[in-house]
């Protein structure tokens, strides 16, 4: 009878990780995708805001109306600054989220070329224990045909 595979529980063990290491993969890029369009948001705004500025400029504008332009762009310039920095955080965060993966599946691979050599290690075995079965059969048959 074929031995049970001694690191079952360590292999099923390896998938769940490697299963929760996709999933905060997928959520990973979720966020990354989110972070993406909050930044093109803001750019947009911020142009259409530009644009703005320069209509009213060529219609005339007081200063203080000038400052308060400027002043604005100066914060929604600060906005893409802040939303750039946070894609890129959420990029760091998905490259760290595939990186923990590729762990995780290098560990599943090592546990599960452990257990294709113990099922051909056990299957040598069977055949080594059939053939021991057939040899012996033969030759109690053989012997018994040159008794009588």
């Amino acid at each position: 009878m074929a031995k049970p595979f001694q690191f079952a529980f360590l292999l099923a063990l390896a998938i769940e990780k490697r299963e929760e290491a996709a999933r905060l993969i997928s959520v990973a890029l979720s966020r990354q995708q989110q972070m993406q369009e909050r930044l093109n948001q803001v750019e947009q705004y911020r142009e259409e805001y530009r644009l703005r500025l320069t209509d009213t400029a060529t219609r005339g504008m007081r200063v203080h109306q000038w400052n308060d332009f400027q002043l604005f762009l100066a914060k929604l310039d600060t906005a893409v600054e802040q939303q750039v920095m946070e894609l890129q955080r959420s990029d760091a965060q998905v490259e760290a989220a595939k990186q923990a993966w590729l762990e995780r599946e290098k560990e599943v691979k090592a546990f599960e070329t452990l257990h294709e050599r113990h099922n051909a290690r056990e299957g040598r075995r069977e055949g080594k224990r059939e053939q021991n079965l057939s040899d012996e059969s033969a030759s109690n048959i053989h012997r018994r045909g040159s008794q009588q």
